[in-house]
């Protein structure tokens, strides 16, 4: 079965480049137009890795991001892996990505390639962690 990834981002040109991308990889992708749909989806299951721009117009992927992480926390569930994109090469912006516990700050305009690199990456290291837990699990018993 292939990995789930969600794509949060108010550019359609963006939204179809990225799930054109990762979908010729193998991804399973679904692209949403803002973050306020994602939310929504996300009560009711979840991706190995989402994707979000960081400035849309409802909802900044900033703030989405926040959201997320308390309904994880919430949840008590581990959080799902989020690579923010923007245009914005500001400082701040990089700051504020972070701070909203971003894993990964990927600068627009991005080859196909270095996205998939990165997605790659990220969701093998969720597996492996995974993996790694479920065996402290299996140890603890």
């Amino acid at each position: 079965m292939a990995d789930k990834i969600w794509v949060a981002d108010d550019d359609l040109f963006y939204r179809k480049l990225i799930s054109e991308v990762l979908t010729s990889y193998g991804y399973d992708v679904m692209a949403m137009h803002d973050g306020t749909h994602l939310l929504g989806v996300l009560e009711e299951e979840s991706p190995e890795l989402i994707v979000l721009d960081v400035f849309m117009a409802r909802k900044s992927g900033i703030e989405l991001l926040e959201e997320m992480n308390r309904l994880f926390e919430t949840r008590g569930e581990d959080r799902i892996p989020v690579i923010m994109i923007t245009g914005d090469d500001s400082r701040e912006t990089e700051i504020a990505a972070r701070q909203a516990k971003a894993d990964f700050f990927l600068l627009k305009p991005f080859s196909g390639q270095e996205l998939y690199e990165v997605v790659y990456r990220m969701i093998k290291e969720k597996k492996r962690r995974r993996c790694l837990k479920e065996k402290k699990g299996l140890k603890s018993d």
